[in-house]
């Protein structure tokens, strides 16, 4: 029986690497050494269905979800370390493929959805909101509005896990007013300043949307949008942020 594997292209393996963002997505270890003075790829292609199954590994997977018909697609393959590739190879369990399974799924969407942050921005005067956020002196500026007014709750579903419906829910009550009366200032300087930012985060709201309908990894991924087209200033104001256009109902409409 020949063998069903191909040589992965440096291309390919480049896309592997930065789809792991150069770390082993299962133990953490870095996907690089260091060696006279050059950073060396020290990775393996890892195959999550078999490229060449044994009888029993087909018997195994017969009724699994396989994210490509093509075991060689990049769908099917990912970067792992040597140590992670031989512990899941030998023996195939079907617990592990199915959380390699997930582990690639999320990759994949997460990859799709970063190939379109270039297509929505975000005006500038959101920033001035972040470093509000983050002033000591805002302390005595908030006013906490009542738990009865909260949105979240009807509109919140089983995809959103209690620990992040709290945070939004604790972050709403916290600042949905001060950050309003920023808004309310800056249409003052700009009219509809607020419309467009409003828009704009409602336009990616409904891109993520279209990839995973999953409310966890919607609210994830506005909030790493968001702190990427800031600059990484603060990813905890971009949370709250975030929990203030859910009550405003761009987000979880």
């Amino acid at each position: 029986m020949g063998d069903n594997r191909r040589i992965f292209s440096d291309n390919e393996k480049m896309v592997l690497f930065n789809e792991v963002d150069g770390r082993c997505p299962i133990c953490g270890r870095s996907l690089t050494n260091t060696k006279n003075g050059q950073i060396i790829k020290i990775f393996e292609v890892a195959h999550i269905y078999p490229a060449n199954p044994r009888p029993e590994e087909i018997e195994l997977l017969k009724d699994e979800e396989r994210l490509s018909k093509d075991v060689n697609s990049l769908d099917n393959v990912i970067a792992v370390c040597r140590i992670c590739h031989k512990k899941f190879d030998t023996p195939r369990t079907i617990e592990e493929y199915r959380s390699w399974v997930r582990l690639k799924k999320k990759l994949l969407q997460d990859a799709q959805l970063k190939n379109t942050y270039a297509l929505f921005n975000i005006e500038e005067e959101i920033k001035e909101i972040l470093k509000n956020l983050n002033d000591e002196s805002l302390e005595e500026d908030l006013v906490r509005i009542n738990y009865e007014s909260l949105k979240i709750e009807q509109k919140a579903n089983a995809t959103l896990p209690f620990a992040i419906k709290r945070t939004i829910k604790n972050d709403v009550v916290d600042y949905f007013d001060y950050i309003h009366k920023i808004f309310i200032e800056m249409d003052k300087v700009t009219p509809y300043k607020f419309d467009t930012l409003a828009a704009q985060i409602k336009g990616f709201y409904c891109k993520t949307m279209q990839i995973n309908p999953n409310q966890e990894f919607v609210y994830a991924s506005l909030v790493n949008w968001l702190n990427e087209k800031t600059g990484s200033y603060s990813r905890r104001a971009c949370e709250i942020v975030i929990a203030y256009f859910i009550q405003d109902c761009e987000v979880f409409s």
